[in-house]
């Protein structure tokens, strides 16, 4: 094996150190091929490609050196990932790991304030609040979890609305997912009605909790007979802005989503995520807003193509093929 160097400068072989600073993200890919044979690799994101290193090469000193140079590495992935015994990925650490991960005081403090710009009343927000964590925080969930929910609100901040009502797209990101129950068709207007209770008890006005209510409904990514509006636009982008993401996360955003449907049978899940999928990118245009278009649309595109093409879709891709070869059904016997 080769050997490897994690220091001040960089990590890697002698000959091919690259620099902390090109690092986009760290994850760990585990496989189902163990015991007998390597089945954790960490793989190293950069700025030049992926390099993939196997995990008997990761002692405690290599540990050592991640946890140093990386702030907000995440720990507890890292444990979940050294139990798999599945093919999973765990994106472990990207550069804003810090500012948009999950943090129950930061976002207590942030609910808060946006409940008293809303011209709510500031003193229920606590119990609101510890509503939205609790449900956020289900031990079932796998993607639509507090990091999902800590990025969507990330997101915004990383976004100039341009013209949306900012407060009101936050305020239904709080609940878009706060209801859910995997494959269930109600989820959207199950948290919409959670969110009028809660901004019954915030007193909030009835305008604000109708408008953020019908964003919530929209997330169900139905197809609507107009355009959206700008605070549907900006709302729909960023629930849909980690098809764009870097590659760890959008492929543990895959895993993440078939764990979450387990209770369905895995063939009959990708055909039907692959339909999904496909009408993705059968749209003009993923994104509906220019900045998420600039930001995510080519990446969001490549991914999604080359998941489709990929071994995980054999069986949603012959689906198809049958369909279309087997032409439009026949109309009914008169």
């Amino acid at each position: 094996m080769t050997s490897l160097i994690f220091d001040e400068r960089g990590f890697g072989p002698a000959g091919h150190r690259i620099p902390w600073t090109e690092l986009r993200a760290l994850g760990i890919r585990t496989t189902a091929s163990g015991p007998w044979v390597e089945d954790v690799f960490w793989m190293f994101l950069s700025r030049t490609g992926l390099t993939e290193i196997p995990g008997q090469a990761m002692t405690g000193a290599e540990l050592e050196a991640l946890q140093a140079h990386l702030p907000g590495i995440d720990n507890g992935k890292i444990v979940r990932a050294m139990g798999c015994a599945e093919e999973r990925m765990f994106r472990i650490w990207h550069p804003d790991a810090e500012r948009a991960g999950w943090d129950d005081s930061r976002g207590r403090t942030r609910f808060g304030a946006l409940v008293e710009r809303l011209g709510g009343d500031p003193k229920a927000a606590g119990d609101t609040f510890q509503t939205l964590a609790t449900a956020w925080g289900e031990p079932t969930r796998r993607y639509h979890d507090h990091q999902h929910l800590a990025e969507c609100l990330h997101q915004l901040d990383l976004t100039d609305t341009g013209g949306a009502s900012r407060d009101v797209v936050e305020l239904a990101l709080w609940f878009h997912d706060a209801i859910y129950v995997p494959g269930a068709r109600g989820n959207e207007e199950s948290s919409a009605k959670l969110l009028l209770e809660e901004c019954s008890r915030l007193r909030l006005d009835r305008r604000t909790a109708h408008a953020g209510a019908a964003l919530v409904r929209a997330t169900a990514h139905e197809a609507s007979a107009g355009e959206p509006g700008p605070e549907e636009a900006l709302m729909l982008d960023i629930d849909l802005s980690i098809l764009g993401a870097d590659p760890l996360r959008f492929m543990e955003y895959e895993y993440a989503i078939e764990e979450e449907f387990e209770k369905i049978p895995r063939l009959s899940f990708r055909i039907g995520r692959g339909e999904f999928l496909a009408s993705l990118l059968a749209r003009p245009t993923i994104f509906r807003t220019e900045s998420f278009r600039a930001r995510y649309e080519a990446a969001a595109r490549a991914q999604l193509s080359a998941l489709l093409d990929s071994i995980r879709y054999r069986a949603f891709r012959l689906t198809r093929w049958l369909r279309r070869a087997r032409g439009p059904a026949s109309p009914p016997a008169t």
